[in-house]
This record gives C-alpha cells, structure tokens and sequence, in this order.
C-alpha cells in the first residue's frame, strides 16, 4: 500500500552542492522508510479516544499503526482449562468470540487511511496451552490452538490489513514460558523454539486465510538478564541465535534436542524493540546481546548469518536479505521522569537523529514512535517505582505538547565529514510526499540565508551536502497547509555544527 522509491533527490543550486556519496549504497534507492505510531492505550482503548487521535496521527505523518489482536481478550472462556463445547476457533464467525473492540479499531484506522500493523499474539486463554494443568496460560502454547486463532483474525480482517506480526515481545517471561531449561545451575534457551512452532503453524494459517500478506516475526523485546531460572526473560541476541539454531560458532546447530528437526521459518521481515538505555541514538550498547537503532549492523549481520545456515528463509525471495521493522521506539522524558527519563530537549534532538540513522540503514523499513501520549503516572513505590508507567509519548498525559511535537513532523539532522570539511544535511516533510524545500544557513550571529532549494522525493526526504567554512546554523523551510486549509511557511529545527 504505501511503495514508492526512494529516489535521489534533485538538487537544484548545484553550484553550492557537493556530491552525496556520504549516504550508505542503495540508501536513496531503497523503498522509503516507514513512519509508525505504537500506542496502546489509544488503538485499544475506547473508540472515542482513537477517533480523536487517529486524524492527527495520519496529519503528522504517520503511515502505518501498531494494533494487536489479543488472543486472550477476543476467545471466551479464557480461564478454563477446556475449550467450550461446540466452539470452532478457527471460525471468525463464532458468536463466542468478542471482536468489537478490534472491528472499530482497524475500521478507525483504515478510514483514516493508516495501514494498520497487526500483532497476534497471545498468551491465549488456559485452554489454549499444551499443559492446562498448570495453570498458566502462558506456559507452553498449543501451536494448532494458536494457528487456529491466527486463521479467524486473518478471515476477518484480510481486506484492511496486509502486515502481521506473530507474538508480542516472545522473549520476555511476561508473555511466553518457559524462557529457558534450566538443569543443574545450566540453563538452555527453550522459548525460541516454542516460539518457531507458533509462527510456523500462524504464519501459514494466515497465509491461507489471506493472500498476500506480509508475516514478520520477532518483535523482541530490547532486554533481557543472565539466566537464574525458567522464567527468566532472555536477551534478544541470545534468543535470535537459538531460534534459528545457530551454534556459539557461528555454524549451523542441528545437534541440540531444540534444533534437531528444525524446520526453519520463512519470514518477511523481522520486527524488532530497539532501546537507547537514554543515550543518544549513535551509541552502541555494551551487551553484546543487545542492540539498539545504532546497532542495526550487529542485528542485520545475525539475520545474514542466519540465512546463510539455513536457520531462518525469507519468504519473499530466498536470495534477498531480511528486512528489520522497527514497531517500537521512543524515550522516556523528564519532566514528569525524574529518574528515568531524558529532558525532553534531548528526546526532541534524538527522536530526529533516531529517524536519521534508520533512514541510513536500508534495510530499516520501518521506524514506529512509542507513544503519542504519555501513559498516566502511577506511584507504585519509592524511586523508580514512583513513575510507573511509560513517558515516552510526543505529548504529556494532559495534552501539553513536548518539543518533539512540532519536530516529528519535521525531522531534520546534521553530520559532518570526517574531515569536518562538509555538512550533510538530512531532512523530511511529513506527511510524506514530493516538497519543495529552502536550505538555510546562518554563520555566526548574522541572519538566516537561503543557500539552496531543492525538491523532496515522493516520501518527504531530502538530502543535500556544502562546504562547511566556518560554524554554522542550518534549518530548511517550506509551505505546509494549516487546519483550515491556508498555505504556511513553516522552518524546521536548527542545528549549529563547525569545522575542525
């Protein structure tokens, strides 16, 4: 639904343009980066709020929003450990299930022209686990239950949406169990390969249910711990190797109990939590386990690997590389954080290098905001505890816009050479199409000038490079449409950088 090239930019003042090889190969020719909204408390909330929100997310440009289909929260009798009598799970029609929260959510979305983004996932009610007897929905999910429940969301909703993903975060204990088999102070990873049961047996209900849908698997969660037990959550890293059964040395692994009959899956792309820890966005993380938005190439590398040993098929074109989504991504801000959080200055500056750095990184085809609104502060305690909840959203909780308000609708980033010689400026117009834009510079204390215009490509990106002589201020400007349809000229952000 939303394709397009991403074609080179047409810099019209030549004379004051310096070549743009400083993009990464294939950047500018990729298909244009993604921008996404990841809110739950709107898409599954009530109707009014998402009404509400839903017009000003497409007018910010957003093209596609995260929704999940709550296998828990739609199947009946979630907390017994039979199915109810006469109950067909694979059928969408079954009065037993409870659709109405998610047919107004997709129809909100769809009628706002948002390509929705549809996670299924569980857990799923006790009668859906292979092992009921203990109790926990989350232990063990039955791969058939699961596949059929997948198969009724996709009968549903096949004609508004053309992305799934297959679980939620399955590397965190909170949503599936066991994350490992621990034996004698030893412990396996086990969740993985549960994990790849669920997606084989979804991914092909759904295909069968929908033709021509996109099937991404992971969407991990950034964190994880050493292991002390079962339970414990597991490192995405980690988690990614045993999945597609990739051995310490970075060969094949066909010998564990877990890998032995593997049957690699077949993805379109891998969805993915990337998390900062509160640091700029370049920085890369410590753990090696862990990536953030500036370890793509630590992620991108392990999926390469993983298809080079027959772990891990990419559906589309088994010769093409695996695509990385980035369904969720933002940072916490202080106020109202005071522990947690960053200021909201730095949230502003980061988001829009976050959004840089993605669009840099062609196999980054989607970059999803974490929170619209701030998540309601709850005091569960002392500490950290005292700011429970999420406050990475764009605005407070009461409404009042933070700086990265204004900026999401215009992201804009400065590097330098590495000679320190030439500014490469980056930008894009949201909602996404073809701008004219105005480059300009300021040096020293003297005023704003115009030192270039140029065109935008059909997704809102601009790039554009020049002599960096002395220390400088950049902005770009162009006319946008205010609420009651009148032209504005409107400037983005600025960004002062200097020669060495």
């Amino acid at each position: 639904m939303f394709s397009g090239n991403r074609l080179a930019v047409a810099l019209i003042c030549a004379a004051a343009v310096l070549a743009a090889a400083w993009l990464p190969p294939g950047a500018l020719a990729a298909d244009g980066l993604l921008t996404g909204i990841s809110d739950p408390s709107m898409t599954g909330g009530t109707g009014a709020t998402l009404d509400a929100f839903a017009p000003r997310w497409k007018a910010a440009g957003v093209d596609v929003a995260m929704v999940t289909a709550d296998w828990r929260r739609i199947a009946p009798s979630v907390d017994s450990p039979s199915m109810p009598a006469g109950f067909d799970p694979a059928d969408p029609q079954s009065a037993a299930y409870d659709w109405e929260r998610l047919d107004r959510t997709i129809a909100t979305l769809r009628r706002n022209d948002l390509d929705p983004l549809l996670t299924i996932t569980g857990p799923g009610p006790l009668w859906g686990s292979s092992d009921p007897s203990r109790g926990s929905a989350r232990y063990r999910p039955d791969a058939a239950q699961f596949a059929a429940f997948a198969s009724a969301v996709a009968s549903r909703y096949g004609a508004d949406v053309n992305r799934y993903i297959i679980w939620y975060e399955p590397n965190s204990d909170e949503n599936l169990r066991p994350q490992y088999f621990c034996s004698r102070g030893k412990c396996a990873p086990r969740s993985p390969s549960i994990y790849r049961e669920l997606f084989n047996a979804g991914s092909a209900a759904i295909r069968q249910a929908d033709a021509g849908p996109s099937v991404y698997a992971g969407a991990l969660a950034p964190r994880g711990a050493t292991p002390s037990d079962s339970d414990s959550s597991m490192r995405p890293i980690v988690w990614m190797r045993s999945f597609g059964c990739l051995s310490d040395g970075n060969t094949a692994d066909r010998t564990s109990a877990t890998c032995r009959d593997l049957s690699p899956a077949a993805v379109d792309g891998f969805a993915y939590h990337p998390d900062q820890r509160a640091a700029a966005p370049s920085k890369h993380l410590a753990h090696w386990a862990e990536a953030g938005v500036g370890d793509t190439g630590r992620l991108t590398n392990l999926l390469d690997r993983l298809q080079e040993t027959g772990g891990l098929i990419n559906a589309e074109d088994e010769q093409a590389p695996i695509n990385l989504y980035y369904t969720e991504f933002g940072y916490q801000t202080n106020p109202p954080d005071v522990f947690s959080g960053v200021s909201v200055a730095k949230q502003s500056a980061w988001l829009q290098q976050a959004a840089r750095i993605a669009f840099g990184q062609p196999r980054v085809k989607l970059l999803g905001q974490y929170l619209w609104r701030d998540q309601p502060i709850t005091d569960s305690g002392q500490g950290t505890d005292a700011y429970a909840g999420t406050q990475s959203g764009l605005y407070m909780f009461d409404g009042s816009a933070k700086p990265s308000a204004r900026t999401f609708l215009n992201p804009f980033w400065v590097l330098r050479s590495r000679d320190h010689k030439t500014a490469k400026l980056w930008g894009q117009v949201r909602p996404g199409s073809s701008h004219n834009v105005t480059i300009e510079r300021r040096v020293g204390s003297a005023s704003f000038r115009r030192i270039a215009s140029l065109k935008t490509d059909a997704n809102g990106f601009f790039s554009y490079s020049t002599r960096l002589y002395a220390r400088s201020t950049f902005r770009f400007a162009w006319t946008g449409r205010v609420g009651n349809g009148a032209s504005q000229r409107r400037r983005s952000s600025s960004m002062t950088v200097a020669p060495r």
